[in-house]
């Protein structure tokens, strides 16, 4: 203004940058002006006029899958009411409003907010045959609804301090946490919601406690039931007419604080204005849309605003006037157009944490959840993995299953009651680590990770004595993991000797299934809480702080043992129910008795408050993916992900690396014939007085390329058919024995199971007959848990071991094995040699 002047210059420059159109929609929302609070008007008579809101979904759920609750509070009391649903659908929200009307009598208006469930047209039909007048707030405006908005707030903080002690009955106790809410008076009115309705003061149990205490009598009155029913009709008088003075009183006064920050603010039809709204992809950041024109004003607050599309009525809290820009052109005349700047992309306005509570009401819009345990769910049903060759039929029943028990599937663990952890030490000396140095380029890593421990509740902050320190493991996609070390602890641990469920046995009792459903649990060790006096111990430092798990860790010894026993719990009885650790296989020989075991499975799942992760689910498939094999169709054969890491596997140079490739292809021994003697080189060289560095020679490189090849294309085995005889094959060789289980199918023996190992340097020196026997006896024992105990037969090409039984002159060695197999009942067949091919081929390749 130093250079420019001209008549009305001040006024000029105001108009132009108050309508800056980018200015007016990026100003905070505490900067436009509040209007002043409205006067609710007064309801004298009980349950004439309701609130309703819904609070949820809460998670965990309860143990019979609630996670919404239905509040509803009476506007001539404050009484409260809430009914726990597990759905929103406007059915459930309608069956539960129907069972508080028949405890508290129909009202004749609802207030609500406009969430699909209240304004749908079932809701409608459901209050016109009630005759009840329905209400909404306006969008985005929840102090409409103010009194059961605060209520929601209060039971939310309630059921917080509750979940500590039972975080899967919540609901169960939800009818104890609305009894201290009644009998408590409300500050606003000076009394409980139980005096108001009945005029009494209700027994509680703080009353019962001090009658107890104090043996105190309560005296008895006779009186007329005309008496007591004038009696009782003035003191409801009585109690009202000073509940609404109070009332009044109250709201006077918080109004003249309200409103000493808030001026009048009017709007006039055909006026631009700017909406708070929320953005498209966050419905918690709010920002200034528009310009939109106001159509009508609707009471005192409230106008009415043509968005475009509809017609919505707003609370003026949520406009703002619209100043349009005008600009004069070359002769000097006004245009009467914007003259504005291009539309600038979405500004996001961040609102304060108590303004997006407020402005937020619709539960299904909002997705506001009260989370017990804090971090975000990222997987539900729609991905769990379902078997493309069912039939549409067959989809829809497990979809239906999925729908119906939804909160069991998600990647945020849940907790389970049913074990605890507990570490007990064989030293009562405190074991502290110091922490190993970590790299400065690793660290902040470590803080992400530790932060999110802490948002889900697994960890906290600690003040142990005890530590053990932390490591960083590269995963398989070069990620880091962030570990514990807790070897000294585990030294000094306790064991658990619970039994880890076996392998061969879960694949012998699938022989027959024909469909197959697998649910891996999420993070499983982390749904076990840990017992409160064994968290000290698992303390570990970071450089952000000291801190210990609330549930079982990683690494510790016991954890295996004490999720098997949590396994067996809550599966205990159950049919076609196997479980290896947090892998559960349901497997069952229809589809029928499939569909019923699953429903079982989820049942208990949910009662224990445990979930499984979704993206690992897979139901109803004909093979499936088990303990690093692929079952079904009365098969098994390894995984071809882990069998291509074995055929991409570099040549080792060091035992290590030797030991580590002959434990990844011995994980598959019993798909290869002669694995033994195959690998004999390699087993030579990782022995104690081999160099630690391996000479690498064309015998090692030709049993490291003979075990690749013979894991390309591995033979399919049958699952073992424990209905079925098993026949045994065995052969000798001058450096390993070799075995074959096999059985009957179609009228053909296919192989079970193949069996081989090296002969010791004193076992070479056997005679014949010696090395056949020793084969016998040695396979029957290797596959004694198919064997004992029923008749089976035993094919070889050795002869004399057709007498073995009978002989009475032989060696004492012989005589030992002969004593050893009289407890199995076996027959012994004469094969030819050429016949015998597999077992002599296990033991002389």
């Amino acid at each position: 203004l130093r250079e420019w002047i001209w008549p009305g210059v001040q006024a000029d420059v105001q108009r132009f940058v108050r309508s800056c159109d980018s200015c007016q929609k990026t100003t905070p929302k505490g900067r436009i002006a509040r209007a002043p609070l409205q006067s609710m008007p007064k309801i004298d008579t009980p349950f004439e006029r309701v609130a309703v809101d819904i609070v949820g979904p809460i998670s965990p759920p309860s143990r019979s899958g609630n996670r919404y609750i239905l509040t509803l509070v009476d506007f001539a009391t404050r009484y409260p009411d809430a009914i726990p649903l597990r759905s929103i659908e406007t059915e459930r929200v309608a069956e539960g409003l129907v069972e508080i009307f028949s405890r508290v009598g129909i009202p004749k208006e609802i207030l609500s907010d406009r969430g699909s469930n209240f304004v749908s047209g079932l809701m409608r039909e459901v209050g016109r045959l009630l005759s009840i007048k329905q209400m909404q707030t306006t969008p985005y405006h929840p102090m409409g609804n103010g009194l059961v908005e605060r209520f929601n707030g209060t039971l939310k903080g309630m059921l917080r301090r509750m979940y500590e002690e039972r975080p899967t009955d919540w609901d169960r106790y939800l009818p104890a946490l609305l009894f201290a809410y009644r009998e408590v008076p409300q500050e606003s009115l000076g009394f409980s919601p139980f005096d108001i309705l009945y005029g009494r003061l209700v027994r509680g149990p703080l009353t019962v406690l001090k009658e107890m205490w104090t043996k105190m009598d309560i005296p008895e009155e006779t009186r007329t039931t005309y008496e007591y029913v004038v009696n009782l009709r003035n003191r409801l008088e009585h109690t009202c007419k000073l509940a609404h003075e109070t009332l009044e009183k109250s709201g006077a006064r918080y109004r003249k604080f309200y409103n000493a920050k808030s001026r009048e603010r009017k709007l006039a039809a055909g006026d631009e204005v700017l909406v708070l709204l929320p953005t498209d992809n966050n419905k918690l950041l709010m920002h200034w849309k528009g310009p939109f024109a106001v159509t009508a004003k609707k009471g005192t607050v409230n106008y009415e605003v043509d968005v475009g599309t509809t017609k919505k009525v707003f609370h003026i809290n949520l406009l703002k006037k619209y100043e349009r820009r005008h600009v004069h052109n070359e002769a000097g005349s006004k245009t009467g157009a914007a003259a504005t700047a291009p539309e600038p992309p979405e500004t996001n306005t961040q609102l304060r944490i108590e303004e997006a509570s407020t402005v937020i009401s619709e539960p299904e819009a909002a997705g506001e959840e009260m989370r017990l345990i804090t971090l975000e769910p990222e997987e539900d049903t729609r991905d769990v993995i379902i078997s493309e060759a069912i039939t549409d039929k067959n989809r829809r029943e497990i979809e239906d299953l999925l729908n119906r028990y939804s909160t069991v599937f998600s990647d945020v663990p849940g907790k389970t009651d049913l074990v605890k952890c507990q570490l007990q030490l064989t030293t009562e000396k405190t074991i502290h680590v110091k922490q190993y140095p970590l790299p400065y380029a690793l660290r902040e890593a470590v803080g992400e990770e530790v932060e999110r421990m802490l948002r889900m509740g697994v960890i906290e902050p600690s003040e142990s004595a005890y530590n053990s320190p932390v490591i960083i493991v590269k995963k398989a996609d070069q990620t880091n993991r962030l570990c514990i070390d807790f070897r000294r602890i585990n030294d000094a641990l306790v064991s658990n000797s619970e039994p880890i469920p076996n392998a061969d046995d879960i694949f012998a009792s699938l022989s027959n299934k024909r469909v197959f459903s697998k649910l891996d649990l999420s993070k499983g060790y982390w749904q076990v809480p840990l017992d409160e006096d064994s968290k000290p111990k698992t303390a570990f430092s970071t450089p952000t702080g000291l801190y210990q798990f609330c549930y079982m860790p990683f690494g510790i010894k016991i954890a295996p043992a004490v999720f098997t026993q949590l396994m067996r719990r809550v599966f205990a009885g159950a049919p076609d129910v196997v479980h290896y650790y947090d892998d559960v296989l349901v497997a069952s020989e229809t589809w029928e008795q499939h569909i019923k075991s699953l429903e079982e499975v989820f049942e208990r799942l949910r009662k224990a408050g445990l979930t499984a992760r979704p993206k690992k689910c897979e139901l109803g498939l004909s093979r499936i993916s088990f303990l690093g094999h692929e079952v079904g169709e009365g098969t098994k054969i390894p995984l071809v992900k882990t069998l291509d890491k074995v055929q991409q596997a570099a040549r080792p140079t060091t035992k290590r690396q030797i030991r580590s490739f002959l434990g990844l292809s011995g994980y598959y021994r019993e798909f290869i014939p002669g694995y033994a003697a195959t690998a004999k080189p390699l087993t030579d060289a990782t022995k104690k007085r081999a160099p630690n560095n391996v000479t690498w020679t064309q015998e090692l490189e030709c049993a490291f390329q003979a075990l690749k090849q013979a894991l390309s294309r591995p033979p399919v085995l049958r699952l073992p058919d424990l209905q079925r005889p098993f026949t045994l094959r065995t052969d000798a060789s001058d450096m390993s024995l070799g075995a074959i289980l096999l059985q009957e199918h179609d009228g053909v023996l296919h192989p079970v199971s193949f069996a081989s190992r090296k002969l010791t340097t004193a076992e070479t020196a056997y005679a014949t007959i010696e090395k056949e026997g020793l084969a016998l006896v040695w396979g029957i024992t290797k596959f004694k848990p198919y064997l004992m105990g029923v008749p089976f037969t035993v094919q070889t090409d050795h002869r004399p071991l057709q007498y073995l039984n009978k002989c009475r002159h032989v060696n004492q060695r012989v005589l030992r094995w002969s004593l050893i197999l009289q407890e199995y009942d076996f027959k012994v067949e004469y094969i030819r040699g050429s016949d015998n091919v597999g077992a002599d081929y296990l033991s002389r390749i």
